[in-house]
């Protein structure tokens, strides 16, 4: 056989083998709203409630941040030392005219800490989670000033990539994995307790995504933190 043919029977064999590979990997699309509540104040920092809408829906969640470097309140001082500390190490302030502004990352680019991580729980018991991919708070500046005011502190918006790991799931998401987002608000429900309603829309139309897979998984790391707030939720 001349190299020529070889050549092409060898291409055509990887071609057939490439697509009979494909063809044995499973795809699914599953989609969620939220609705909960929490806050950054609290230690841990975390929000949690109900899935409201989508395929995954009914069902539970919390999303989970890493504040095991962030300081706590003094109440013996005036100043609030905690969310000074995240204001100050989290957000960047946008001057861009008619749309300034301050955007949190969590984490900050660059910074090696920890992603906030999450989960979901569905009715019928299959669970699902994994850590976030840049999840941002962001803060307009309505007025321009480039001064933080109560009123724009208390109505926010928040967007985050998503990662689901496969050792985060169970149920009829055993072996599964991928990616997906969310986005949606974050509004102050009570001034003093700096509690925090976290929603993504919507009940009618859900807006959160997940592109998942049965193959070509990777696990994820855990948190020993995971299973304390998974063992408070179910209380």
């Amino acid at each position: 056989m001349s190299n020529k043919l070889k050549f092409i029977s060898v291409s055509v064999f990887i071609l057939i083998f490439g697509v009979s590979m494909v063809s044995g990997i499973n795809f699914r699309t599953e989609t969620f709203s939220l609705l909960g509540t929490g806050s950054l104040m609290e230690s841990p920092a975390y929000f949690l409630g109900d899935i409201i809408g989508g395929t995954l829906f009914p069902g539970t969640f919390w999303i989970l941040f890493d504040d095991s470097t962030w300081p706590t309140d003094d109440p013996g001082t005036p100043e609030n030392e905690r969310w000074d500390y995240i204001f100050s190490h989290y957000f960047i302030y946008d001057d861009t005219p008619e749309n300034e502004g301050w955007d949190g990352h969590f984490p900050p680019t660059g910074s090696g800490e920890p992603n906030p991580t999450w989960r979901f729980y569905t009715v019928a018991g299959d669970t699902v989670g994994g850590t976030t991919a840049g999840f941002t708070i962001t803060i307009r500046d309505f007025n321009g000033n480039g001064i933080l005011e109560e009123n724009e502190y208390a109505s926010k918006v928040i967007s985050s990539n998503i990662i689901a790991w496969i050792n985060f799931s169970g149920g009829c998401f055993n072996n599964w994995c991928g990616m997906g987002s969310l986005s949606g608000t974050l509004d102050v429900v009570d001034a003093e307790t700096w509690e925090e309603e976290l929603y993504v829309p919507s009940a009618e139309s859900a807006s959160g995504l997940l592109n998942l897979r049965d193959d070509g998984c990777q696990l994820g790391v855990k948190p020993a933190s995971w299973g304390e707030i998974k063992s408070f939720y179910k209380n």
